[in-house]
C-alpha cells in the first residue's frame, strides 16, 4: 500500500513538472497575423471564405530551443470599441515545429459573417497550448 501511494505521489509530481514545462513552452511561442495579403476594406491578413466566414491568416513561431508538436491558437475578433464580436480556435497543421521554425495557422470565425465582418477592426490572437514535441 505504501508503495502504491508513493507511486501515485511520484506520478502526480511528474505530471506537475510536465504541466509546468508545457506552460513554459506556450510562453515561448510567437503568433503574428500575416500582413502580406490585403483584401479591400479588410484588415491585413484577413479574408472571407466561400462559406462567408471571416478568416485570419497567421504564423506561429517556436522560439524555444526544443521541437514542439502542434500549437493551438485562439482568436478574438474585436469591433472599434474593443467589444468581442466572435471567437475561434485553430491548430497548426504541421506535426512538429523545430526550434525557431514557423508554421501557418488559419483561424476561421464561424460566427462572423455578413455585416459583422465589416464591424471587425482588430484581432487578438493567443497561444493557448503546445503539444509535446515528437
Amino acid at each position: 500500500m505504501k508503495f502504491a501511494n508513493a507511486w501515485v505521489a511520484g506520478a502526480a509530481a511528474m505530471l506537475a513538472i510536465g504541466a509546468t514545462a508545457a506552460g513554459e513552452l506556450k510562453d515561448q511561442m510567437k503568433v503574428e497575423v500575416q500582413t502580406s495579403e490585403t483584401h479591400a476594406d479588410m484588415q491585413p491578413g484577413t479574408y472571407v471564405c466561400a462559406a462567408g466566414h471571416l478568416h485570419v491568416k497567421a504564423t506561429v513561431q517556436n522560439l524555444a530551443d526544443v521541437a514542439v508538436g502542434p500549437v493551438k491558437v485562439t482568436g478574438k475578433a474585436l469591433d472599434a470599441d474593443g467589444k468581442v464580436i466572435g471567437t475561434a480556435t485553430a491548430t497548426t497543421r504541421k506535426p512538429a515545429l523545430a526550434p525557431h521554425e514557423t508554421a501557418p495557422v488559419d483561424i476561421e470565425f464561424l460566427g462572423v459573417t455578413g455585416p459583422l465582418i465589416k464591424a471587425v477592426k482588430s484581432e487578438q490572437l493567443t497561444v493557448v497550448s503546445v503539444a509535446p514535441g515528437p
